[in-house]
């Protein structure tokens, strides 16, 4: 039941456009600052909802949807999806490599730095998502109050803000011949331990990602973010090794077998 009522948020948010409010004009500097504080309690986090993603790969096109736990550890990130109670699909990684094991086929797969993993950059996509803070490079604030950014990949960015909550609502990032981009539907307040919930920092609720990449569609509905992770076993699922000892896959492909 959860899984399909948070479904039919995601769909519902589809619909709906993101209102842009009249922007006062700040400095690239506070804009840089107000989101390394913003996203400061971030460092660590944990959280429930549900996943729907879509990609087209050498076998075609797929689409494919569940519950997801999602953990981040600085520039880390995990993610376990399941359906129906079964393990589908894990996907994770970091600066320097990303791995996925898909469950969905008759062999459990395991790809590692492959083209049609998730993401093909998790500090990108942790910027996407509004749990990190934008990354190094100039920026220039646009007369309509959205930023640009290039940064020092030569990456561009393109960010509306929403300035009453302090978050980003929409991002658009081109490099070279891939475009990425995120729509922030709505937000969800971060639970933080031993502080009251309305002073709980709010990032984005109900995203949607796509990425010229692979066509693929991300929609992510969060129904809980968490900054509580002490029961987390964080060394189990950030680890390549323990994931392929506990899930045993029978064949793996890497980017150099291409």
């Amino acid at each position: 039941m959860r899984l399909f009522f948070a479904i039919f948020l995601i769909f519902s948010g589809c619909s709906q456009q993101v209102k842009r409010k009249p922007h006062v004009p700040i400095s690239p500097l506070a804009i840089r600052e107000l989101q390394i504080k913003r996203t400061a309690n971030f460092q660590e986090l944990v959280g429930r909802g549900v996943i729907e993603f879509r990609w087209t790969d050498e076998d075609g096109k797929h689409r494919e949807q569940g519950d997801v736990d999602f953990w981040k550890q600085g520039e880390a990130l995990s993610l376990r999806i399941s359906k129906l109670g079964e393990l589908i699909m894990w996907f994770g990684g970091n600066a320097n490599q990303i791995w996925l094991f898909d469950l969905l086929r008759d062999e459990t797969t395991l790809s590692i730095n492959g083209e049609s993993n998730l993401f093909s950059d998790i500090k990108m996509a942790l910027v996407l998502l509004g749990l990190s803070p934008l990354p190094a490079g100039e920026l220039i604030v646009a007369k309509d109050g959205v930023v640009t950014l290039l940064d020092i990949q030569g990456k561009k960015w393109t960010i509306l803000f929403d300035q009453d909550m302090n978050r980003p609502v929409e991002i658009t990032v081109v490099d070279s011949d891939e475009t990425s981009r995120a729509i922030h539907r709505r937000g969800i307040r971060v639970e933080l331990e031993n502080l009251n919930e309305l002073h709980w920092p709010v990032t984005g609720g109900l995203i949607d990602l796509t990425s010229t990449r692979g066509n693929t569609e991300i929609k992510i509905a969060f129904e809980t973010l968490s900054t509580v992770v002490s029961a987390e076993k964080f060394d189990r699922v950030m680890s390549l090794s323990f994931l392929e000892k506990a899930l045993k896959p029978v064949r793996t492909y890497t980017a150099k077998d291409d």
